[in-house]
């Protein structure tokens, strides 16, 4: 009943021309999107419910974006605009490199011609469940849980499944719900507009990282990718959009020019660019409440 009433709401808003009256205050600003899992038709749904995106969701927000956003490569986005724009810039990214982004989501954007970033941890590739979805199974992961698995076993997927005696191959699940193999993110990057950064090299909390494997962390992904790929961006999402000053600093070092967080709305400031911010899209959002946030109507 609240869901149906939300909704009832949201479109309530959007008839109104709110989301319109939104939109023209950030003509000059860019928003950048961050995405996670795409169920492709006809899969059943698996793991983390709110990073699970069915695929008929996705292309419905690309048609959205398409109508009211100039839909730019992330490295536009970063930049100042060249000049006041009649419409606001929108980025697309994926962070973790699931089959079903590399696969199903980069389908739906190669038929629109629209670009976008996969951030890769890759040594999380090979068609690996991520501890997440391990634990979370089908609804959202518990957030005590979460809080103990980020501090305590510091984000490290294979920490936190040998304590809770879980392994990261079982309980199958579909295809689409593991990480990307090489084959695939090699198809994926040779699409047009698909472009790739950095997500670390194993998906840790950077932040309660000793330095020296912080750093490794942060090296080697990049290493990895540029070692591989052509045009890989110096460019590196936080896992769980977690950081710190020193964080941040080490990113610098490492090697990258910007990174990303995973909120914070509309790139309106650039003058801290290793603490850029991005909008997530969970799963679960309406039609007319993505047209709400991708508008500023509603963060």
């Amino acid at each position: 009943m609240r869901r149906r009433l939300k909704q009832l709401v949201e479109r309530g808003l959007v008839w109104s021309g709110a989301s319109r009256i939104a939109l023209a205050s950030h003509r000059a600003d860019a928003l950048i999107l961050a995405y996670h899992a795409i169920v492709p038709e006809g899969e059943p749904a698996a793991g983390d419910a709110s990073l699970h995106l069915a695929q008929s969701d996705f292309a419905a927000q690309l048609d959205v974006l398409a109508q009211r956003h100039d839909v730019v490569p992330l490295a536009d986005a970063l930049a100042e605009p060249a000049s006041r724009s009649r419409r606001p810039r929108a980025a697309l990214t994926f962070d973790d490199a699931y089959a079903g982004a590399v696969l199903a989501g980069v389908a739906e954007l190669e038929r629109r011609g629209m670009p976008a970033t996969i951030f890769v941890p890759p040594g999380l590739l090979g068609g690996r469940r991520f501890w997440w979805d391990v634990l979370g199974a089908g609804d959202v992961l518990d957030p005590v849980l979460r809080r103990r698995a980020l501090t305590e076993w510091r984000g490290q997927g294979d920490v936190i499944l040998g304590a809770l005696g879980r392994r990261g191959d079982e309980s199958a699940g579909p295809a689409y719900a593991r990480s990307a193999t090489e084959r695939e993110l090699e198809r994926a990057a040779a699409v047009a507009g698909i472009t790739l950064g950095s997500h670390t090299w194993s998906h840790p909390n950077l932040a309660a990282l000793d330095p020296a494997a912080r750093d490794a962390e942060l090296r080697d992904s990049l290493a990895w990718l540029r070692a591989r790929y052509e045009g890989v961006l110096p460019v590196i999402t936080y896992p769980y959009g977690l950081q710190t000053e020193a964080v941040q600093r080490a990113a610098e070092a490492a090697g990258y020019e910007a990174a990303l967080c995973i909120a914070g709305g509309w790139v309106a400031d650039r003058r801290r660019p290793f603490a850029m911010p991005r909008m997530d899209v969970p799963a679960g959002v309406s039609r007319a409440g993505f047209q709400l946030r991708v508008s500023g109507v509603v963060s």
